[in-house]
């Protein structure tokens, strides 16, 4: 290379020659038009030192800029662009100005690219370069040609392989779209589509989502340097906040290119608030379909720039994605749907199936396995395409057919009931028009065992109602009002009343205040109880009712009610006379106490009297105090026979008795002075009765006594009598039989009813100074031999009084007592006294010895067994025991007796007791004694008692 001082060589053609041909290379052998215009430059410094530089021609500024020499970038300033008039000269040719040549490259006026020669120093150019200029200017024309036609060919074939990798993604999101498992995978996939051809290191997705009137950016991926966490996150759309960038997009419907000088104003002008962190560059594409929009976005952070091109190519894409969405959405929602009416046919208890019908019958194309299984298929594959002739009998096929054709001819539905093997199908069928095909869907239910179930449900309600109208109690059944809707004839009759005026009727408004509140309750939802009083309101009847009340759906409120309902007025009458029968068997507990003690005590008064009468002369003054004295301690001894009757153990003596002498008896004793006159009316035919004759006087003159305390002035008193048969069910409450039934009936002031269920009660009285123990001890007595006693009665009309006692069937004379054929026994030998009580001990003793007998005394059973063996060993036994039956505390008369007699077979044994109505006084030979005296006694009575001991043995 020449100094930047010296002359260009006197000839530069062989070196022109070399850089002509060496451009021609230089155009053949590359495509790049900067490399080109680079490799020219310093082949023209090298070669012709020369310095080559490029001006391109900017025709919005109408300016030139250089283009020089890597070797000479350091030196450009001292290189002056050219005059552009020199350059509007130079078209199609060369130019000079001065020193500088100026030779385009290319068509166009001005050329685009022009290139300089001009020498390093300055100077003038060289003869040979000047007329070499228009041979240099062809060849780099030509080779410039050359160059751009190798330039355009590659960027042909860039665009074509460009186009043919744009064609390659979208068929990629096509098939993507089809063969992606999920939504992950896919979207996964579309992102390595998108950044084969632009940069996406950045990428993501968001859908636009609805929830009722509220709507959301749902980023379904997130794939990003600094926000991957948004991914899945949903970003609710506020009208009244500024917009996010994604959802600008969605609302302008338009691609977005943001370079980094227009970022700020952008979001500033158009109220955009990014999220996440600021980027350096983005393209944001929306696409929009029938049922799905979105926004497809890719950005940098970096340095890096998207263009127009990338833009545009984004955008294109974005669509092609938007629709693959779509159709991935379809797909699944078509794949989900068919996939639930698959498990729908393989599950489906229901048999189904859906038809094509023809001139030729109806096929099958869809069926579920419950319809294959019942025809014995497993497989209902096998069944498409088969005609019912091929599935079913002649018959049913036959009717199939029929039925299938009526339903696509009228294209309305068909239901019917259908009989196959045995069973019986509830059927729809229905039409179905496809794409010009006739089609029927139908299915079929079993409904066999609902047929048997509902008949047993008929015959159920049939029974139902039977019990329902012949219950022997009374049914009803309220509506959610508490309004009557049905009722059984029971509780028409318990009621007194109609059906007519029953039905309808509002029992939870109009009844008494318990039984609303009972119905309101049970309307509630709760079962309740009701027990009272009631009068009926639509006929009159009183009765004492008890029933449920149940809800028919319970817990709900309000429900209908049905109730069951008893009457129970003669139970509750029953459980009067029970709860009577129990309060006198307290009082009796307390009387027989009462009355042991009380006979013990006027054992000793009376007994003490009895002696010391004895013990006077019969014409002494004392006799006769002594006498009443006696007789107001019988009196007393009365009184506490009748409490006596109330004691547990008081059971009557029973014999046969005939009533007729009894009642003459009983009136001629008690009517004697009164102004009460009886009329006795008896049938010839009237049957015995067996009783304790004692007990049924004292219950016979307590109810002429209480007559006669009724008709003060006067009056009659009837008694009547006849046999009578009670049933079962009888109002007395008795068991069935045969009875004798007396009335006493009298024309006294009657009793007020509310004294009447009381009269028989211990202790009631209206009468001053009354004791009322009469009426309620005739109560006792009748109940003890099993009879019954009642009263009737009204105000001023009297009272009558019915006794049913049991009828005997035949009589027998009275027993002789043996008092008489023994009267004349001999008094004398050993006598042993058993008997809690120290005073009748010395009483008993005192008597004893002052009628000849020897006395030895204890006070319980057991010291009466050992003194009585210690006699017998002795040799000196004891003629006769008397023994008390109850000893507190202690062996008493009965345990002591069966041992005695267990000790000695012949023993002689007498019963003492206060309770003169105990079982065993009644009937003591039953127990091994041979005698009873009842407490209080008198010495005569003792000595009647022992008159029958047989005779004191000889010696």
């Amino acid at each position: 290379m020449t100094s930047p001082n010296a002359q260009c060589p006197p000839s530069e053609a062989p070196r022109l020659a070399r850089v002509i041909a060496t451009c021609g290379t230089l155009a053949a052998s590359g495509d790049d038009q900067k490399a080109f215009e680079s490799h020219l430059g310093e082949l023209f410094f090298n070669e012709l030192d020369l310095i080559a530089s490029f001006f391109r021609y900017d025709e919005d500024l109408c300016r030139y800029l250089p283009q020089l020499p890597a070797a000479l970038q350091g030196e450009g300033s001292r290189f002056a662009p050219p005059d552009p008039a020199m350059v509007a000269a130079a078209p199609g040719g060369r130019a000079m100005e001065g020193g500088r040549m100026l030779l385009p490259l290319g068509p166009g006026n001005p050329p685009k690219i022009l290139i300089s020669l001009q020498t390093t120093t300055g100077g003038a150019l060289a003869a040979e370069v000047i007329s070499g200029g228009a041979l240099l200017a062809e060849a780099l024309l030509a080779a410039q040609a050359h160059l751009t036609a190798r330039v355009e060919l590659r960027l042909a074939r860039q665009a074509a392989a460009r186009a043919e990798s744009l064609r390659q993604a979208l068929y990629d999101i096509n098939e993507t779209a089809h063969r992606a498992a999920g939504a992950p995978e896919l979207y996964r996939a579309l992102h390595r589509i998108v950044a084969r051809f632009i940069n996406a290191a950045n990428f993501f997705i968001a859908l636009r989502e609805a929830s009722g009137e509220n709507h959301f950016i749902r980023f379904v991926y997130y794939c990003d340097e600094y926000d991957a966490a948004l991914e899945g996150t949903s970003v609710p759309i506020d009208p009244a906040r500024p917009l996010s960038m994604t959802a600008y997009l969605m609302k302008s419907g338009r691609p977005l290119l943001l370079q980094p000088e227009d970022y700020d104003r952008f979001c500033h002008d158009n109220n955009v608030s990014p999220i996440g962190r600021r980027s350096y560059s983005l393209i944001g594409a929306p696409f929009q379909g029938e049922d799905l929009a979105g926004v497809v976005i890719v950005q940098t952070y970096h340095k890096d720039r998207y263009s127009e091109e990338d833009r545009d190519l984004l955008s294109y894409v974005a669509r092609h994605i938007g629709d693959a969405l779509a159709r991935k959405k379809a797909l699944d929602e078509m794949r989900e749907t068919n996939e639930i009416f698959s498990l729908f046919l393989r599950y489906s208890p229901v048999h189904v199936y859906i038809k094509e019908v023809g001139d030729d019958g109806s096929r099958l194309l869809r069926a579920s396995h419950a319809y294959s299984e019942t025809l014995g298929i497993a497989d209902p594959e096998t069944l498409i395409g088969k005609g019912m002739g091929e599935i079913f009998p002649p018959d049913f096929a036959a009717r199939t057919n029929a039925d299938d054709r009526q339903v696509v001819d009228s294209g309305r539905l068909l239901q019917a009931e259908e009989q196959l093997d045995g069973r019986t199908y509830s059927t729809i069928k229905f039409p179905i028009h496809q794409r010009g095909k006739t089609l029927l869907a139908g299915y079929s239910i079993d409904i066999t065992e609902r047929r048997q179930i509902l008949e047993s449900l008929r015959e159920s309600e049939r029974r139902y109602r039977i019990l329902f109208e012949k219950s022997p109690l009374a049914m009803v059944s309220f509506d959610t009002t508490g309004t009557i809707v049905d009722c059984n004839e029971k509780f028409i009759d318990m009621m007194g009343s109609s059906r007519e005026k029953l039905i309808g009727f509002s029992s939870a408004t109009k009844s008494s205040p318990e039984m609303r509140r009972t119905i309101a309750t049970a309307l509630s939802g709760r079962t309740t109880y009701y027990e009272d009083a009631y009068v009926s309101v639509t006929g009159g009847k009183s009765s004492y009712l008890r029933g449920f009340f149940s809800p028919v759906t319970p817990g709900r409120t309000p429900t209908e009610v049905i109730a069951i309902l008893e009457d129970i007025t003669e139970r509750k009458r029953d459980e009067e006379e029970r709860q009577k029968l129990e309060k006198l068997s307290s009082l009796g507990v307390l009387a027989g106490g009462i009355a042991h003690d009380f006979n013990n005590i006027l054992t000793g008064i009376m007994g003490n009297i009895s002696f010391v009468e004895k013990l006077l002369d019969d014409d002494h003054h004392g006799r006769q105090p002594l006498r009443e004295a006696v007789e107001a301690a019988k009196k007393a001894g009365e009184l506490a026979r009748r409490l006596l009757t109330f004691a547990k153990g008081g059971e009557p003596d029973r014999k046969v008795l005939h009533l007729g002498p009894l009642l003459h008896d009983a009136v001629s004793l008690s009517l004697g002075g009164a102004k009460v006159r009886a009329a006795i009316n008896l049938p010839p035919d009237i049957r015995a009765v067996r009783a304790d004759a004692g007990q049924l006087g004292q219950v016979i003159n307590n109810l002429i006594i209480n007559a006669c305390q009724a008709m003060p002035d006067g009056g009659v008193l009837t008694i009547s009598g006849g046999n009578e048969r009670l049933a079962e069910g009888n109002l007395p409450g008795l068991a069935a039989g045969d009875y004798v039934r007396l009335e006493f009936s009298d024309q006294g002031c009657g009793i007020p009813q509310e004294h009447l269920a009381k009269i028989f009660d211990p202790y009631f009285s209206t009468k001053a100074g009354g004791t009322g123990l009469g009426l309620a001890a005739a109560y006792s007595i009748v109940k003890r031999h099993q009879g019954s006693i009642e009263a009737r009665s009204r105000v001023g009309q009297g009272a009558t009084f019915i006794l049913h006692l049991p009828a005997e069937g035949g009589s027998e004379a009275p027993r002789r007592d043996g008092a008489t054929a023994a009267a004349g026994a001999v008094a004398g030998g050993r006598i042993l006294v058993m008997d809690d009580d120290r005073m009748i001990r010395d009483l008993t003793t005192a008597m004893l010895r002052h009628l000849g007998y020897e006395v030895t005394c204890c006070g319980d059973g057991e010291e009466a067994i050992a003194l009585y063996q210690e006699a017998a060993s002795q040799g000196s036994p004891f003629r006769a025991v008397i023994l008390d039956l109850t000893i507190p505390g202690g062996m008493g008369g009965k345990e002591a007796a069966q041992r005695l007699l267990a000790l000695d077979p012949e023993a002689w044994l007498i019963v003492s007791s206060g309770y003169s109505n105990d079982p065993i006084m009644a009937d003591h030979r039953a127990f091994g004694f041979r005698a009873a005296i009842a407490k209080p006694y008198t010495m005569e009575e003792f000595q009647a008692v022992l008159a029958l001991l047989p005779p004191a043995p000889a010696g």
